[in-house]
């Protein structure tokens, strides 16, 4: 049985993927840079307002080119008070040299210094390079089976360290490791997505859940590639229900902290 993390109670983590929409190209339709970052463009404006209307922060994970094509929106984050870190450099075709390349590209952009960096579709990442080139922490683990993408119902559920770097996993629910990730929000009943973080709340101190600027674009819906179930509440819809989950998780007495604030408490053990 895993032991409740130590690091802060009721810590609700908000982050979101800010990357090129390249999901069309998945599945074998092919869409330019420009046009990706339009779409993720949109959706990052409606994510912002919610934030902003929630006065919650949280932490941006941005590829180097959605940095380097739309410095604007990398300084927006920053403003509004929310934490940047890293997401590699081109997000369909990950790279051994992303590490060191998208810490660079985002820190002389953002202006700030990096701590975090997380691994496009949570690929396999090596913790010795991000030790190396100065990260604090990782997040590119949902401890979960999804088929077809990974296995890691091996993986602890909490907070661990490897190799000096602090890995922080998605959160699951349950004994089945039910994954509360981005897609989870669409689908679920709210009542249940709540149970679900609730759940893990209570078991590891701790909410984690990521989501995609891309999904809270209305335009997502025109591509006809793109399965169904991912169109399923987006755009806007998907926003009101981001607001509701934390209207709902707040009023229930968890606080939301970025997660260089969360690994702080790790470090302190």
């Amino acid at each position: 049985m895993e032991d409740k993390c130590k690091l802060g109670r009721g810590a609700v983590l908000l982050s979101f993927d800010v990357e090129e929409f390249d999901l069309p190209r998945e599945h074998g339709m092919e869409i330019s840079l420009g046009e990706g970052m339009r779409v993720s463009a949109e959706g990052l404006m409606r994510i912002l307002k919610v934030l902003d209307k929630t006065d919650v922060r949280a932490t941006f994970f941005i590829t180097g080119n959605f940095a380097t094509m739309r410095p604007d929106f990398v300084l927006k984050i920053r403003d509004a008070g929310h934490e940047v870190a890293c997401h590699g450099v081109d997000h369909f075709k990950p790279c051994k040299t992303d590490i060191a390349e998208s810490k660079k590209i985002v820190e002389k952009i953002a202006g700030v210094k990096v701590a975090g960096y997380r691994q496009p579709r949570m690929f396999k990442i090596s913790y010795k390079e991000l030790k190396r080139r100065g990260y604090r922490y990782d997040s590119s683990v949902n401890p979960a089976f999804i088929p077809g993408r990974y296995n890691h119902l091996d993986v602890p559920r909490t907070p661990f360290d490897k190799n000096g770097v602090v890995e922080v996993p998605t959160s699951v629910a349950g004994l089945m490791r039910v994954p509360l990730f981005w897609l989870a929000l669409h689908l679920f009943p709210m009542a249940v997505y709540l149970k679900g973080a609730r759940m893990s709340l209570k078991k590891t101190g701790y909410f984690a859940t990521y989501f995609h600027p891309w999904e809270f674009a209305e335009e997502l819906r025109k591509y006809k590639v793109v399965p169904r179930y991912i169109k399923c509440n987006s755009g806007e819809k998907l926003a009101g229900r981001l607001k509701r989950m934390i209207v709902k998780l707040r009023d229930s007495g968890y606080e939301f902290a970025t997660y260089s604030e969360f690994v702080d408490f790790f470090e302190q053990e």
